[in-house]
């Protein structure tokens, strides 16, 4: 009689201690796992996450707080169990370097160690430059109409206005974008839209930095590689373009030269904020072939040093440069801006950096400058119509 062969493969021998190790083994998971979760707060290990740890529920003193103490308890737990942080590491470095796969919603993965920011939302690169669900006719109106009353407010005091808009780095460095990140169907982005509805409006200046970065990009490099924001030769791109509008704009104004810092191969190293998204700062390093670091820890090389006052409850900064001319700019920011802050401090008297998209009449005429710059990142065009003038 002939046996049916078996769907199952046959037993293999092992040895009389293996149940005991795997046993021992998976026991001591568990117990790492559940007395990990009561490390002492000051044993807490860093979390890349950007959020708060769940805290250890009390102990609950009602039916209702009973009923909802479950649910807290694993909040708690999944938090802080055992091994958490080195098993979320393992887990993003397999699907980020082995499989190329991001295990962050705003991270995109693409081409040869790039590394691009989705927005905040996750849809920036959809919305900014695959064109899907792009801005309306409509929101561009208001953000056109936003500006020309910002302007208008300062013109009236005599005061210049100059709109800086700093591209995303898929704007500058598509080619490293995976296959299917395409373009918008037409090739016209909402940035594009905008920079020809505003070009109809002569009085209101407006400096698209997107065909100065793409020229530069020939020379050197002027986007980090792992993080959202442009490097500090972006960033003197962006400063001679600012500044020569600048000028025009306030007869009598002169540049001062911008200084390049030394960059050391095999020394100078950096991790952006996408690869800390990631979490794996040190993993996905790249070349700082112009380490900002070492310009922000020189201050006392430069003429602008930091004022230490607060102006506001906002972020402000305020330099005071005594070899400059006698003008004075008050800057709308965002973090674009930080590396420009070293340069754009030498040209002024005073200058204020004020960390907001929404311009405050009252700072301004308590100030009084000579000119007031505004600069946006290119997914934050929206902000101006949304955060309108007071």
């Amino acid at each position: 009689m002939t046996l049916e062969p078996s769907a199952y493969l046959p037993d293999r021998p092992r040895p009389a201690w293996f149940g005991l190790a795997l046993s021992t083994l998976f026991l001591a998971l568990i117990v790492t796992a559940l007395f990990g979760a009561f490390r002492k707060p000051g044993e807490e290990p860093p979390t890349f996450e950007n959020r708060q740890v769940a805290q250890a529920p009390q102990w609950p003193q009602t039916r209702a707080a009973l009923s909802d103490y479950p649910a807290r308890f694993e909040r708690f737990f999944d938090d802080r169990f055992g091994l958490r942080a080195p098993l979320v590491k393992l887990d993003h470095f397999a699907k980020a370097v082995v499989f190329g796969v991001s295990p962050v919603s705003k991270v995109l993965i693409g081409k040869s160690g790039w590394l691009y920011f989705k927005g905040e939302d996750s849809k920036a690169l959809d919305r900014w430059y695959r064109g899907i669900d792009p801005l309306s006719d409509s929101q561009i109106v208001a953000l056109r109409e936003e500006l020309l009353k910002r302007n208008a407010f300062l013109d009236s005091r005599g005061i210049a206005f100059l709109v800086v808009i700093v591209p995303e780095k898929y704007s500058v460095y598509p080619e490293f974008l995976p296959e299917w990140a395409t373009a918008s169907k037409d090739g016209t982005t909402s940035l594009d839209r905008i920079a020809a509805d505003l070009a109809k409006y002569p009085e209101l200046h407006f400096i698209d930095l997107r065909a100065p970065l793409q020229v530069a990009k020939g020379r050197e490099r002027v986007y980090y590689q792992t993080d959202s924001h442009w490097n500090y030769l972006g960033a003197m791109v962006g400063y001679t373009e600012v500044m020569d509008e600048a000028m025009r704009l306030v007869p009598g104004l002169s540049m001062a030269p911008a200084v390049r810092p030394p960059y050391v191969a095999g020394v100078d190293y950096y991790g952006g904020d996408l690869a800390q998204m990631l979490g794996l700062p040190k993993e996905l390093q790249e070349d700082d072939i112009a380490p900002l670091g070492k310009i922000l820890a020189t201050p006392q090389t430069r003429c602008a040093q930091l004022e230490i006052t607060a102006e506001t409850d906002l972020e402000i900064y305020v330099n005071r440069c005594a070899d400059a001319s006698r003008y004075t700019a008050l800057v709308y920011r965002d973090s674009n801006a930080i590396p420009l802050i070293p340069m754009l401090a030498e040209n002024f008297a005073r200058s204020t950096f004020v960390s907001s998209a929404q311009i405050n009449p009252a700072l301004v005429d308590r100030l009084k400058p000579d000119i007031v710059i505004e600069e946006m990142v290119e997914r934050s065009l929206a902000s101006p119509a949304a955060l309108p003038m007071r």
